[in-house]
């Protein structure tokens, strides 16, 4: 009996530190106050909470409300955490002056105010919020700032909006009192760098130093410990890549893959593993891509196209003198739906290659069972050659230096023709 009495006091200070989990207040915003007519904007949450862990090689997700003066009806639209534990999730929306709102595309005017909603529900005292975020689409040719002040202030994008994911800040404080090393800090910077998580100014580099001053590491711990601000951190980050301390050159990449990898190997599960090394260094890759490529937007998807002679894109001329050209061109959906491309054989495919007379068809492609689903806010890097006739609706590929080439793209989303540049 006594024993019992001792045992339960115990348990009623133990499970609460056993199982407690700080919470925090979560903040929405878009990514620009004034939005331009027809085209995409981002819309962005940070609550840490929402990082469930549940699936750990995996991002998480969830919906949020946005609208607007002429839609007040509105859409939920989806968004996507930036990175697996980052806390930070990402949506998109295509902002149009005609049409119908539906799906991601949000009709507004010129001069509306349009609005996100995020309903927190892990507030600290356990309660629900309404977190509510505004932006003026631009009205061409006029100053903007008479209807941005008419916004309420708590539903402006607040500049002391944290960025940085929570778990890099935990990394700053073990940074500052040693419990792990400067190569450790600074290979997790080098990631969010590459992610674009956080942005640097890279504009001006002084001599590299491999030193890292003490005032850096000092201010790493005062941001963990809440003493300075976020920004007041950053300062010292845009230091350490002036002085060439953190390279965000392509050398960096292939060192910070290797790193983060390094931590798949504590996974016993030999499948989970290898899942999550593979998702890290395509999402490596990915980021690669898209920071060498230019971007074009086609309805909901955008395609990333590097050039020839980058990320397997190739041309040449056989010894027999038959013109080969390879392409390699990355998808991404940003809708809030799975989106299929589709290329079923030579003769009934979406895409080829245009010569402003002729259309060439593929000679080898590596889309399964005729098409490629692609789930709401991820990529996928598709393959295609031309080249020798295959038949089944295909020809031969004919190269004449005199015509300028481009990769067409027809889908039921949207249509565009991307310059190859071929040379």
């Amino acid at each position: 009996m006594n024993l019992l009495v001792l045992i339960l006091p115990l348990l009623i200070f133990i499970i609460p530190v056993a199982f407690a989990e700080p919470s925090n207040i979560g903040t929405i915003y878009w990514k620009q106050e004034i939005i331009s007519s027809n085209s995409f904007v981002d819309i962005y949450v940070h609550d840490n909470d929402m990082n469930k862990k549940e699936y750990p090689n995996f991002a998480d997700k969830f919906t949020i409300s946005v609208w607007s003066d002429s839609s007040p009806d509105g859409l939920e639209i989806q968004v996507v955490e930036t990175g697996v534990y980052s806390g930070i999730f990402k949506g998109r929306v295509f902002v149009a002056d005609s049409g119908d709102t539906a799906k991601n595309r949000l009709v507004s005017m010129p001069g509306d105010t349009v609005y996100a909603k995020y309903v927190d529900f892990t507030m600290p005292d356990g309660s629900t919020s309404n977190i509510f975020s505004a932006a003026i689409v631009k009205i061409s040719g006029q100053n903007m700032t008479p209807l941005l002040d008419k916004i309420d202030p708590k539903y402006r994008m607040s500049k002391s909006v944290e960025k940085v994911p929570v778990w890099i800040k935990n990394n700053a404080g073990w940074w500052a009192d040693g419990s792990i090393d400067d190569s450790s800090f600074v290979q997790g910077i080098q990631f969010l760098i590459k992610e674009k998580i956080i942005e640097v100014d890279t504009s001006t580099l002084s001599q590299k130093s491999d030193k890292i001053p003490t005032w850096v590491k000092n201010n790493a711990g005062w941001w963990a410990d809440g003493q300075i601000t976020e920004s007041d951190f950053l300062s010292g980050i845009n230091h350490l890549v002036k002085s060439g301390i953190i390279s965000v050159g392509d050398n960096s990449v292939k060192s910070v893959s290797d790193s983060i990898v390094s931590e798949c190997q504590s996974i016993k599960s030999n499948y989970k593993r290898l899942n999550c090394e593979k998702e890290i260094k395509q999402n490596l890759e990915f980021t690669e891509f898209k920071k060498s490529s230019d971007r074009y937007d086609v309805g909901s998807i955008t395609y990333y196209y590097p050039g020839i002679g980058n990320f397997g894109n190739e041309f040449e001329i056989s010894s027999s003198g038959q013109a080969m050209l390879r392409l390699r061109i990355m998808a991404e959906n940003n809708s809030n739906e799975v989106i299929s491309l589709k290329c079923t054989g030579p003769s009934i495919c979406n895409y080829d290659v245009w010569d402003g007379s002729k259309a060439f068809k593929y000679a080898g492609m590596d889309f399964i069972s005729g098409q490629i689903p692609i789930s709401p806010g991820t990529s996928f890097i598709f393959n295609m050659m031309f080249g020798p006739n295959i038949g089944y609706g295909g020809n031969q590929f004919i190269y004449d230096s005199s015509k300028n080439y481009n990769f067409r793209v027809n889908e039921s989303f949207g249509s565009i023709e991307i310059p190859l540049k071929i040379e």
